[in-house]
């Protein structure tokens, strides 16, 4: 069933559906689809291009710069395997303060458990899809199966996305709603307060645009995306 409906989705709402079913099928409570961090990135809200995650998670993890640290990020840049853990597991004795914090954070989140599989596009980049929950681990049978559903997920991702890119609108979602609040005259910290992302967050997606739009700053920037008519 889920093969199906993920062969059949053919826009983003449809995907995002699929995604949700997946997840509950799974028995977790938040899934997510992002571009796997570099070592040098150190902010996770600009590589996330659907997610369920509660915003003020996402929030303080990048306020913190949590990424750096983060011993999932980690192993997932070391091995194409699917990573999975639990918090005590991350939690060790001797875990250094950051990955404490961390790990408080996802605590109090209910994010007690995950699991990541990740995969190249054809863009040549690696995507991830990450579920997390309280839920028990997973058994070798249900990562198989959950491995190839995110393998289809993910390539209907990459079709939906360069279908995307086909029509010249090389902006994501929340990208184009930065810009467009920064057209109003909004602050990053006031776009931040809006959008509830912290003010790294809204930076790095500004940073984003302009680079993709070939831009030297953030008026060029609202002034092409408005001759482009990617905002009104």
């Amino acid at each position: 069933m889920l093969t199906g409906e993920l062969a059949a989705a053919k826009s983003r709402e449809a995907l995002r559906i699929a995604l949700g079913n997946m997840r509950q099928s799974f028995n977790y409570d938040f899934v997510s689809l992002l571009r796997i961090p570099s070592e040098q990135e150190k902010i996770l809200g600009p590589l996330i291009h659907e997610s369920t995650l509660p915003q003020a998670f996402l929030r303080d993890f990048d306020r913190g710069q949590m990424l750096t640290h983060c011993p999932v990020s980690i192993k997932v840049r070391r091995s194409m395997l699917p990573i999975s853990w639990t918090v005590d597991d991350l939690k060790g004795p001797g875990s250094k303060q950051p990955v404490v914090e961390l790990c408080d954070l996802m605590g109090r989140h209910g994010l007690s458990s995950g699991v990541i599989i990740s995969f190249f596009l054809s863009d040549g980049h690696r995507y991830g899809l990450r579920f997390d929950g309280a839920r028990s681990a997973l058994t070798q049978s249900e990562i198989n199966e959950l491995s190839m559903l995110s393998l289809q997920a993910l390539e209907v991702f990459g079709h939906i996305t360069m279908s995307r890119d086909a029509q010249h609108n090389p902006l994501s979602a929340r990208e184009l709603e930065v810009v467009s609040w920064t057209a109003q005259g909004k602050t990053s910290v006031e776009i931040g307060q809006i959008l509830t992302l912290s003010d790294h967050t809204v930076n790095a997606y500004l940073t984003n645009a302009i680079r993709k739009l070939d831009c030297v700053n953030r008026t060029q920037l609202v002034a092409k995306a408005l001759r482009l008519k990617l905002i009104a």
